[in-house]
């Protein structure tokens, strides 16, 4: 049920509804036009009550009641019409679409009929009495569903229209959905056309106004970015050639290097965080290949800039991985992880490669729990020289998300284990 349209769940229950408020109708008006043949009936019994008691004014009583003596031949009316009811001694015929009722005393023994009649407070002997007794009687009142197929049609129209206006609603509502999936798809927003002032036309407003807010902060955001990286870059730039000068002036190269490597790795930083940020904001386009994630390793630690990587020991199965991912970007988020593990870690850190996963493994304590929400950054309150603000463990969990992978963490044996999870 939770996959069935709008529109597909209106239109069942529309028809559902049409077929039995159909059907009622049909048994309605077949009930109605067996209860007035019945009362026809009885209207029937009680004309041949008066023409048998009635002298005279027989045929004026018989029309008060909607009846009259028919001088159509009984036999004509047997053999070409259809018998509604019957006694022993009458038949109620449809004949040419009126009702006749036609006695069959005829055909009973004058004694017997007299006894009958007796019986039943006539005075009914002759033959010429018989007779006269034996004419049919013609139905006059028209026997006719008429008003009920008048209401039929009045409803049927009604909810006709009803279900054509409810169903023109649903499919601006549908054209609504398009129009606001072909928004999120395009890279600049163009306003949605409202038609009408209804609920859907204020919709369609408020989500003009809406999206009219996210794009200005889309555009403050992209302006400042370029403005971050502008202002940073060239401090970054600067220091880098303060750093040569430094070395130059105190004839030391290795401070020299160090300072360069500083400022290399606040650039390459300041990349990332601007990468991930396009990456969440959905702007980021992956460009995935197959790459083996042994080299995906390597690279991540190629990645720190470390002049001795002696304390990084990476261990692969006997089956070489291979998963489908954007290599700069993954890297970028093994890398982050590594990082950490080396940052708050003093022993060797083991980068574990299987079919399903990679670990990162490093000696410390279990990490507090508000350091574990990767979703958030900035997950510290504060930072210290001996913890950041898990900005990094963030990103990663990010990159990760993005190619469909997850990031899980354990704590065994006095180890703190990352585990980046790509297979089943």
């Amino acid at each position: 049920m939770r996959n069935i349209s709008i529109i597909k769940l209106i239109s069942f229950f529309f028809f559902a509804a049409l077929i039995t408020i159909n059907l009622a109708f049909f048994i309605e008006s077949k009930r109605q036009i067996r209860d007035a043949e019945y009362h026809t009936y009885e209207r029937f019994m009680l004309g041949m009550r008066i023409r048998g008691q009635v002298e005279g004014n027989a045929a004026k009583q018989l029309a008060q009641i909607g009846l009259r003596n028919s001088e159509l031949d009984p036999n004509k009316i047997r053999q070409g019409g259809e018998k509604i009811y019957s006694d022993s001694y009458t038949d109620m015929i449809r004949y040419d679409k009126k009702l006749y009722f036609v006695p069959r005393f005829s055909s009973i023994d004058p004694k017997m009929f007299s006894r009958i009649m007796d019986a039943a407070g006539l005075n009914i002997s002759s033959k010429d009495e018989i007779a006269k007794n034996d004419v049919p009687l013609e139905n006059l009142e028209e026997i006719s569903s008429h008003n009920i197929w008048v209401l039929w049609l009045v409803v049927n129209v009604v909810m006709a229209a009803f279900f054509i206006v409810v169903l023109k609603k649903l499919l601006r509502l549908r054209n609504l959905k398009n129009m606001i999936r072909r928004a999120d798809e395009e890279d600049k927003f163009s306003l949605i056309e409202v038609e009408t002032n209804d609920e859907i036309g204020q919709i369609a407003g408020e989500f003009n106004t809406t999206m009219q807010k996210i794009d200005a902060i889309k555009q403050a955001r992209a302006l400042f970015l370029r403005n971050i990286l502008h202002e940073f870059r060239n401090p970054i730039m600067k220091g880098r050639i303060m750093a040569d000068m430094i070395a130059e002036i105190l004839q030391d190269d290795k401070a020299g290097d160090r300072l360069k490597q500083i400022f290399i790795r606040l650039e390459m930083i300041l990349g990332e965080v601007v990468k991930v940020e396009k990456l969440v904001s959905n702007e980021w386009e992956l460009k995935t290949n197959k790459h083996r994630v042994i080299d995906i390793v390597d690279h991540s630690v190629d990645m720190l800039l470390l002049k001795d990587t002696s304390r990084i020991e990476v261990l692969a199965d006997g089956e070489i991985s291979v998963v489908e991912v954007d290599f700069e970007l993954y890297a970028t988020g093994v890398k982050n992880l590594i990082d950490n593990a080396l940052k708050y870690s003093n022993d060797k850190v083991l980068v574990s490669i299987d079919k399903n996963k990679i670990c990162i493994i490093s000696a410390g304590s279990e990490l507090e729990p508000e350091r574990l929400e990767f979703d958030r950054a900035f997950n510290r309150r504060v930072e210290t020289s001996n913890s950041g603000l898990g900005l990094g463990l963030y990103i990663a969990n990010q990159i990760f998300k993005k190619h469909g992978h997850a990031l899980k963490y354990k704590h065994e044996n006095g180890k703190n284990i990352f585990m980046i999870c790509f297979g089943e």
